[in-house]
């Protein structure tokens, strides 16, 4: 071969990995993609640490990829697998791990000596000594854990079950298919449930609009509210006797805020409140979001719109969705884009593409976020959350109960944050079938709170 001829080889080839590669792999017209990932060592999904493999690619001394999970089922649904069209992450960022932007030199010897080319990287936002906490205090029980950063959005935690071992999917794909339990479902990131008392969260801020103040809010609870030919009752039909706005909320009270669903709360605001929140919004996400919903409008029958301002009736949320609700309280009223992955990165450790913490949209403002987070402080500090109180950092959350058939079987959930003003975190829990709200979930939370603060 000539040195002119050797030397033009050489500048094609920097030009198309540069300028061509990219744009032919990416195209809906595409044919060539499998004969791209005969030339590509499928790149590595990697903690928020950046060194720890969530998913990686074995090459045997044959030549023989297999790939692997070494964490198993611990993120299944969120970084998937890469058979049968693939999923998760290995989806969703498949044609990152099938390119390489190593150095042009390493990838033109490569090319020379017919090896394949190593893939890019993708860094993660997870977390996963705080994913170990949220599995092992789920334990057997199927549900979710979403733990974010409140000032970014950034997503440390992405934990559903039941869930599946990624590395046996492909000779498991019969019995996984068959399943009839949503093994493959997300449930952070896509399961619809009621959102039961957290909800009132919402409802809090609908009134907050309305009326300016929590301060002339007096409601004498007996246990039971009728209205419209329809009775609400509190857990366990409890009597809380004369309440403030801040003792309804703390002590979850469902007569209080039907009561203020009907006297103090327009429809169209706590409609407005719902959808500044996020409901009804499409969510645009390295990973598939189901869009939470919220039926309830100016038509809706009196008897559906106190159930909807306790969190009943029709209304659907998504864990991830209730833990962006806890995080725009949490970073003064501002909501954060939910982002899954931090960057990606070339096999030689050279930065492809980053992704910055982005606003989703402006709730409220800080004076109303921090009337909520004051609300919310008294869910732990002397109401259905004091399970957290004891801990050494400030905690403000919101129980629920949610029933989900006519039997009474009911969810639990919690969503809160810590509050010390320095790296804080939102963390939303349900456990599905958990029944009483003051108990399953929130133990769930506190081992990934005290995990995260070491105590």
């Amino acid at each position: 071969m000539s040195l002119a001829l050797f030397v033009s080889l050489i500048v094609y080839m920097i030009y198309f990995q540069i300028n061509d590669s990219e744009a032919l792999l990416n195209s809906p017209l595409n044919k060539r993609q499998e004969e791209v990932e005969k030339q590509i060592i499928r790149g590595s999904i990697l903690a928020s640490d950046g060194t720890t493999a969530l998913a990686q690619t074995k090459v045997a001394d044959d030549g023989t990829e297999t790939r692997e999970y070494p964490y198993g089922s611990l993120f299944a649904q969120a970084v998937g697998y890469s058979v049968y069209g693939g999923s998760g992450l290995e989806s969703s960022h498949n044609n990152d791990l099938i390119q390489s932007h190593a150095s042009i030199v390493s990838q033109v010897e490569n090319d020379l000596n017919e090896q394949k080319k190593d893939g890019d990287n993708i860094v993660t936002t997870f977390s996963v000594p705080l994913q170990q906490a949220a599995a092992s205090a789920l334990g057997s029980n199927s549900g979710a854990v979403v733990a974010m950063n409140v000032s970014t959005g950034e997503v440390l935690v992405d934990y559903s079950s039941p869930n599946y071992d990624p590395n046996t999917v492909e000779e498991d794909w019969d019995t996984l298919t068959n399943s009839d339990n949503g093994i493959f479902l997300n449930r952070a990131t896509q399961g619809l449930y009621p959102p039961g008392s957290t909800f009132k969260i919402v409802t809090a801020l609908a009134y907050l609009r309305q009326n300016g103040s929590f301060d002339n809010f007096s409601y004498n609870c007996t246990g039971t509210y009728e209205n419209a030919g329809f009775t609400i009752h509190c857990y366990n039909y409890e009597a809380h006797g004369q309440e403030t706005f801040a003792s309804a909320f703390a002590n979850s009270c469902n007569c209080a805020f039907a009561y203020m669903s009907m006297n103090n709360i327009d429809k169209s605001t706590l409609r407005q409140a719902a959808e500044d929140f996020g409901l009804n919004q499409s969510l645009d996400t390295d990973l598939d979001v189901t869009e939470s919903v919220f039926t309830m409008d100016s038509n809706t029958p009196d008897q559906l719109t106190m159930q909807t301002a306790i969190g009943q009736g029709d209304t659907r949320v998504t864990p991830l969705q209730m833990c962006m609700i806890g995080q725009a309280v949490a970073n003064d009223g501002v909501m954060m884009k939910p982002y899954f992955v931090q960057k990606v990165v070339s096999a030689d450790g050279n930065t492809v593409k980053t992704t910055e913490p982005a606003t989703y949209k402006e709730v409220m403002d800080a004076g109303q976020a921090s009337n909520l987070t004051e609300a919310m402080r008294g869910v732990v500090q002397n109401g259905t959350g004091t399970a957290l109180a004891d801990l050494p950092y400030d905690i403000v959350g919101k129980t629920g109960t949610a029933e989900y058939d006519s039997e009474g079987h009911a969810h639990s959930w919690f969503v809160g944050f810590s509050n010390t003003g320095n790296n804080d975190i939102v963390v939303c829990a349900i456990v599905e079938n958990g029944g009483d709200g003051t108990a399953p979930a929130i133990n769930v939370v506190r081992d990934v709170f005290t995990t995260y603060f070491g105590s």
